[in-house]
């Protein structure tokens, strides 16, 4: 490798740490903040989201402050050579047993579940809304009641010239109090949903007892209750996000795990697999057209949308090339695996889409979970290259798992980038005001990885530049 790694035995735990907590943290504290007022349980769910996000950057920037900075290229020809056996045990045979890559999708799955829940977080944090937040907190402590009062004082209104259009200002209502016959006047601010005017009725949440401890108000009852139980984003908004979020998710994970995940169960192969020796011979494109004749490409139009380009290792086996594609970088990967020699198998029941599903098993003792095009794969079988596969009982080979360092290829500029948006997250999460600035801290929090991946991006570029020395 470039660099010298130590310790690469744990780069594989502390990447699967950080798949699995990162988006399950960031789940439950997008669902806290969209639905959950101000409970315990909240700030228990809330304070150990943080902490385990917290951890992951610990993990991460540790990592990448001691092995950091790595080409994919590298990091891929240390995971072939640790998950490769020792060579002579079993080479060349076909092994009985092969177990799916459940690593490599639960890392797709991982990614697919962040982005949309990160953008449904920066949102819902930037739309906050904190007003009356320590007076709501003390009325619903002291056992508040809500009632139809009417206004009888506006203030600094700011609101369009239809009478049906939204307004925010401070209103002023007299509280009922058992000492003081005109009542208590009490002013607070409220955003109402139609602009209000003089002797216009609100509802407005107080304590009987203790007018002076001051009042809420709005026009629909269901935000005053929101306001009391704490919750930080209005109840129509935290509807709409949170559905769009659980949609877009779903069909993001969905469309993926049965379009490109190579996660699979343990499966036994049988003499009725096919089995094609094969030579890693680099990487290439793979086109696929509709045949003719098929609805698929009954004119250009429908011929170009349903034409097929992929990029893949192309496996040569007994005179032929067979694209092979996986979840990996098929350039580096192309590198560090050309002049493998081993094993293509496949079972023609096996399906995704219009792939058969593959294993590319090595005689050093590894199998790498991917896909073959089923046209490819039957005219393969068709023109007679396969054979029946003759599991051997002792052959034992490992997944292959070319993603597994991908926590090294990070620098450290990426790693503080996080950092900031980590900084901007805890700060919308635990300052209570509203305001304009949440929006800026928002896109701060969300501008600043970005900006550490640009500033590694030149700093690779700088160095490629300089001529070495002679």
């Amino acid at each position: 490798m470039s660099k010298d790694v130590t310790d690469t035995r744990h780069f594989p735990r502390c990447g699967r740490f950080v798949t699995l907590a990162a988006p399950s943290a960031l789940v439950v504290l997008t669902t806290v903040w969209l639905f959950l007022g101000a409970t315990p349980v909240r700030a228990v769910l809330l304070w150990c989201s943080l902490a385990s996000l917290a951890a992951c950057l610990v993990v991460w920037g540790v990592v990448t402050l001691r092995n950091g900075d790595q080409s994919r290229r590298d990091t891929y020809r240390w995971v072939v050579r640790a998950a490769s056996a020792t060579p002579g045990c079993g080479e060349g045979t076909v092994p009985l047993r092969l177990r799916g890559g459940g690593r490599q999708s639960a890392r797709l799955v991982s990614l697919l579940v962040v982005v949309p829940t990160l953008t449904a977080l920066w949102v819902a944090l930037a739309a906050a809304d904190a007003r009356g937040t320590g007076t709501s907190a003390v009325l619903a402590e002291a056992g508040a009641v809500i009632e139809r009062l009417p206004i009888v004082k506006i203030e600094n209104e700011d609101a369009g010239w239809s009478p049906r259009s939204s307004a925010q200002a401070d209103y002023t209502v007299l509280l009922p109090s058992p000492t003081r016959k005109e009542g208590v006047p009490a002013t607070f601010e409220a955003a109402t949903h139609r602009r209000q005017g003089i002797s216009g009725k609100l509802y407005v949440a107080y304590v009987p007892e203790q007018p002076e401890l001051g009042a809420i108000g709005d026009d629909r009852l269901a935000e005053v209750k929101r306001q009391l139980a704490g919750r930080a984003v209005e109840s129509g908004t935290a509807r709409d996000l949170g559905g769009l979020w659980a949609l877009v998710t779903l069909a993001l994970v969905v469309g993926a795990w049965r379009s490109e995940a190579t996660h699979r169960p343990a499966r036994t192969v049988t003499p009725d697999w096919h089995a094609l020796r094969v030579t890693v011979g680099g990487t290439g494109q793979h086109t696929e057209v509709p045949p003719p004749g098929s609805p698929e490409g009954a004119d250009e139009k429908k011929r170009r949308e349903n034409t097929r380009r992929v990029q893949c290792l192309v496996l040569e086996g007994r005179g032929q090339g067979i694209p092979f594609h996986s979840q990996m970088g098929i350039e580096p990967a192309g590198e560090v695996l050309i002049g493998t020699r081993g094993w293509l198998l496949w079972h023609p029941s096996q399906r995704r889409g219009r792939d058969v599903l593959a294993e590319l098993v090595s005689d050093d003792g590894w199998h790498l979970p991917g896909a073959v095009p089923i046209r490819v794969a039957e005219e393969a079988v068709a023109e007679g290259l396969t054979e029946a596969a003759r599991p051997d009982f002792e052959r034992r080979v490992r997944t292959l798992d070319l993603g597994a360092g991908w926590l090294v290829t990070a620098s450290l500029s990426g790693v503080a980038g996080f950092a900031v948006a980590f900084g901007c997250l805890v700060t919308l999460l635990l300052v209570p005001d509203s305001g304009v600035w949440r929006w800026w801290v928002a896109l701060a929090g969300v501008l600043a990885p970005g900006v550490g991946f640009m500033v590694r991006a030149v700093a690779r570029t700088g160095d490629r530049a300089v001529p070495s020395p002679q």
